[in-house]
């Protein structure tokens, strides 16, 4: 689901170790940009990946890159646990969390792949665990580790970004009618350090655009892509409405979040005495998933894993208040409420899990698996520069073949060989990678073609060697 994007994400992994660990120009497998460099949110999941490719060797890329996105799932989901099961003792209560979590199509599916977006999320759970200690107990180390861990989260996504300044809002207000929360020195010290954290969000921005700019590149540039007019938000709503829905959450979650909304309003007292720190975060979590609707709705049909930093934070919040409240609850309800919220994780699992499977079905580009492979017993060389046809997708075919190079998702049908040729000459891509199909219908338009290509290899899929490789760019 969504390969366009994580291959990508991949490839600066890959990239990483085969260039030379250069965190601050990372490059993927596509050469749209100049040698294929290109400004990206922090992208530490890659390096990290990466290094560990350098200690276990290249094949271990892959493995660690989802391990470290499962690490950060679990993190985040044990920091839920422990904020619900600290403040209400309810075991049970504190597991749902994670599970509803598990649940959810698009974050269960992308929290074991390659982007960005479910890590960030489950970092913030960290960020938001250890605020919470701090407005409760006061122990300043507390608001350090939030920052850090905010600040880290704000960075791998930038969504993440608009929930750090209301974490630094809040503490700003919240510290200025209640002088004790923090001392003098505190104060210089919250505001210096938020000042910093700032910095450095506003600097990798800056970064980032000087790669796009300076390597020609638009490979991870977001767009604010706002609903426009009537027109616009017909579409939007047509397409969430009519299949995207069920790729954010479940029935079961949906109706979940529905009588967590209700329980807000019948704990509404309790809420604003003891969970008040949760309810003010909340406030600010339902604005910007209202206003990133708006300002990135058009996106929303496409970027299914869009939801995952601006969404789920609202609803989970929502969630966490009303198991703060069935939490405190003793006695009968207790015994009652364990065995409901029991049934309740189970059929949360099991939706996740039958998700899971029906979004790993996907086969789009069942041709090229193993390509990599392929290609090394044809003799066609790790560093030769490749086309592929039949394809729009940037990096994830690339990444598939273990080559560098471009892709292409049609050949005119007045193109003529030497027109072919000509493509290639402009980045020195010596092999033409195509699906068997495609290849036949161009043999049938191009009868040349034999006389500017040699075959290299038919099956599973048809590789090409440019024989006048002098032609300059």
């Amino acid at each position: 689901m969504h390969s366009w994007a994580q291959g990508d994400r991949l490839a600066l992994a890959i990239n990483f170790y085969d260039y030379g660990f250069d965190f601050w120009h990372p490059r993927t497998s596509s050469l749209v940009s100049i040698g294929g460099i290109t400004g990206v949110e922090f992208p530490i999941q890659a390096y990290l990946a990466a290094l560990i490719g350098g200690v276990f060797g290249r094949d271990a890329i892959n493995p660690a890159f989802r391990l470290l996105d499962i690490a950060c799932a679990l993190v985040g989901f044990f920091y839920l646990f422990r904020l619900v099961f600290e403040r209400t003792g309810h075991f049970v209560a504190a597991l749902l969390p994670a599970c509803f979590l598990l649940g959810s199509p698009v974050v269960g599916f992308y929290s074991g792949n390659y982007l960005p977006d479910p890590a960030s999320l489950a970092l913030s759970f960290v960020g938001y665990y250890y605020w919470l200690r701090f407005i409760e107990h006061r122990l300043f180390r507390d608001m350090l580790v939030a920052l850090a861990v905010l600040t880290l989260a704000a960075l791998i996504k930038t969504t993440t970004a608009l929930f750090l300044a209301a974490v630094l809002g809040l503490t700003l207000v919240w510290g200025f009618f209640e002088p004790p929360l923090m001392n003098g020195r505190q104060r210089r010290w919250f505001v210096g350090l938020a000042a910093v954290s700032v910095g450095l969000i506003v600097g990798y921005f800056l970064h980032n655009q000087a790669l796009n700019t300076y390597y020609q590149s638009w490979q991870f540039l977001a767009q604010l892509m706002p609903i426009k007019d009537d027109d616009s938000l017909h579409t939007v709503t047509r397409a969430v409405r009519g299949w995207m829905w069920r790729e954010y959450g479940t029935v079961t979650q949906y109706r979940m979040l529905l009588a967590s909304a209700a329980l807000l309003f019948v704990f509404a007292r309790t809420n604003l005495r003891r969970f008040l720190p949760l309810v003010l975060l909340l406030l600010p979590a339902l604005a910007i998933g209202y206003t990133f609707f708006w300002m990135m709705g058009e996106q929303l049909p496409i970027h299914d894993y869009y939801v995952i930093a601006s969404f789920v934070p609202a609803a989970l919040l929502l969630l966490l208040l009303a198991l703060l409240n069935l939490g405190r609850f003793g006695g009968w309800f207790r015994w009652v409420s364990s065995v409901g919220l029991a049934v309740l994780c189970f059929v949360l699992l099991r939706d996740g899990y039958k998700h899971l499977h029906q979004r790993m079905e996907d086969d789009t580009y069942a041709w090229l698996q193993e390509g990599g492979a392929r290609l090394d017993e044809s003799g066609v060389p790790k560093k030769a520069m490749v086309l592929i046809l039949g394809t729009e997708v940037i990096n994830t075919p690339l990444v598939y073949a273990d080559r560098r190079g471009r892709t292409l998702s049609a050949v005119p049908a007045d193109a003529t060989p030497q027109y072919l040729t000509e493509l290639m000459a402009r980045d020195s891509l010596e092999y033409v990678l195509m699906p068997q199909d495609f290849y036949t219908g161009m043999v049938q338009h191009h009868t040349t073609l034999p006389t500017a290509f040699a075959p290299v290899m038919q099956q599973p899929f048809v590789v090409l060697r440019r024989l006048d490789m002098r032609q300059p760019w």
